[in-house]
Order: structure tokens, then sequence, then C-alpha cells
């Protein structure tokens, strides 16, 4: 995470692994196998030590229901699509939102 005149800016290998940890819940073996690709490189992406091709981010993004935009701008924190959940989930999802600003 790096701060720039009071603007967070949160590297993709950070909303990657907020992701995995946070929204999905799942290990780095599990998540690299919901996606199709290997444990080392699901660790490369959140090492910073390469990026994830278009397919993986499209596919983390439906997974994880937030925008593709959210995961490529560095800028912008994540963008939740909140469509099609139910009042739990959505509670859920408040839930992580706040847990989420206080780091």
């Amino acid at each position: 995470m790096v701060q720039k005149e009071g603007v967070v800016f949160v590297t993709l290998s950070e909303k990657i692994q907020f992701v995995r940890k946070n929204i999905l819940k799942l290990n780095v073996s599990d998540f690299a196998e919901l996606l199709g690709v290997n444990r080392r490189t699901v660790s490369a992406w959140e090492h910073e030590e390469m990026n994830p091709s278009l397919n993986n981010i499209v596919n983390m993004s439906i997974l994880s229901n937030i925008s593709i935009d959210s995961f490529v701008k560095g800028n912008q924190s994540f963008e939740l699509i909140c469509r099609d959940i139910s009042r739990e989930q959505y509670d859920i999802l408040n839930q992580v939102i706040k847990e989420y600003k206080k780091r």
C-alpha cells in the first residue's frame, strides 16, 4: 500500500491477497486450484513478481463479485457489485468492507 498526498494506492498484489484471504477465505493452494493455476503462480502475483493474465483477473472478479476496474486501477478502492445477493450476504460484505477500511 502506497500513500501519496492523502490518497492510498493499493497494489494489484494486495488486492489479490485481500480477495483470497478475506473474501474467498482460501489458502494459496485452494485459490490456485480454483483459478486453474499452480500455487507458485498465485504466490508470484501476491509478491509482485508477475501479473495475472486478463483471463485470471476476469475470473477473480467473477469469484469475488468485484469489478475488473477495481482490480486494475491502482488508485481505486474495491467497488463491490451487489446484484442478486441475499440480505445475509450483503451484511457480510459490509462487514468485510468495514474491516478493510480499518487496515
